[in-house]
C-alpha cells in the first residue's frame, strides 16, 4: 500500500514538472521488475518450506502442484535452477502413474518406502552423502541472452575455470546433478539441491561455448 501512495505521488510530480514519458515508462518497468521478484522469492521460501515439511504425500503433492504451478509460470523462465528443482520434487510426490516411466525407475532406485513424499536434498547433507556431484557455472536466464556465472570466488569465463581445490560461493540455488547435462537436462540425473551462500570445492572443470560445468565436493565456507 506505502509504495503504491508513492508512486502515485512520483507521477504526479513527474507529470507537473513536464517529466518525459519514457522516464515514467521506465519506473513502471523497474516497480513490475521488482514487484514481481518479491513473488518470485515467496514462491521459493513456501516451496521449499513445503519440500522440507513432514506431511502426507496427499498433502505435500496438492500444496506444491499450487506453488510450484504458480513458479513455473511467473518465475521459470528467470530462474531455470529453480524450476528444475521444484519439478523434480514435484514429480517425486506424483502417483507413479502420472510420472514418467524414467522418473519413477529412478526414484525407485533411491528412495526408500514410507509415508512421506521425499525430497530433494542438499548437497551433502544426507544421511549417505552426496560426496561429489556437477554444478553449471554459468547459465544464461533467457535464448540469446548473456551468461551469467552462478557462483563468486573466482573470475569465471569461458578462458578462465576455476582450478581444482577453488572454493566457490553459490549466487542462487542450483541444482547438482550425477553427470554433466546437455543441451536438455535429464531428471533422472538430479542428485540434490546447492542453497543460496552454500560453497564447493572445484574437483575438475570441464569448458566450452556452452554452459561450463564443475565437478565439485561440499566445502565450507571460509
Amino acid at each position: 500500500m506505502a509504495w503504491d501512495q508513492s508512486a502515485k505521488v512520483l507521477q504526479m510530480v513527474a507529470a507537473a514538472l513536464g517529466i518525459p514519458a519514457a522516464i515514467g515508462g521506465a519506473y513502471s518497468a523497474y516497480h513490475t521488475y521488482f514487484s514481481n521478484e518479491a513473488v518470485c522469492q515467496h514462491l521459493r521460501n513456501d516451496i521449499l518450506g513445503t519440500m522440507e515439511r513432514k506431511i502426507p504425500v496427499d498433502s505435500k503433492r496438492v500444496l506444491l502442484r499450487k506453488d510450484v504451478g504458480d513458479f513455473n509460470k511467473r518465475c521459470g523462465d528467470s530462474d531455470p535452477d529453480a524450476r528444475v528443482i521444484f519439478q523434480a520434487a514435484l514429480q517425486a510426490g506424483e502417483p507413479e502413474s502420472a510420472r514418467p516411466l524414467a522418473a519413477t525407475l529412478s526414484q525407485a532406485a533411491v528412495s526408500p518406502p514410507g509415508n512421506h513424499a521425499p525430497s530433494i536434498g542438499v548437497f551433502g547433507a544426507a544421511a549417505n552423502g552426496e560426496q561429489r556431484g556437477w554444478v553449471a557455472l554459468n547459465r544464461r536466464d533467457q535464448p540469446g541472452a548473456s551468461w551469467t556465472t552462478n557462483f563468486t570466488g573466482y573470475a569465471i569465463s569461458e578462458t578462465s575455470l576455476p582450478p581444482s581445490g577453488t572454493v566457490l560461493t553459490a549466487q542462487r540455488m542450483l541444482p547438482v546433478w550425477s553427470e554433466m547435462q546437455s543441451t536438455v537436462n535429464d531428471q533422472t540425473k538430479l542428485r540434490a539441491r546447492l542453497p543460496v551462500g552454500a560453497c564447493v570445492r572445484v574437483v575438475t572443470t570441464h569448458g566450452g561455448t556452452g554452459r561450463l560445468w564443475a565437478e565439485v565436493v561440499p566445502a565450507r565456507c571460509s
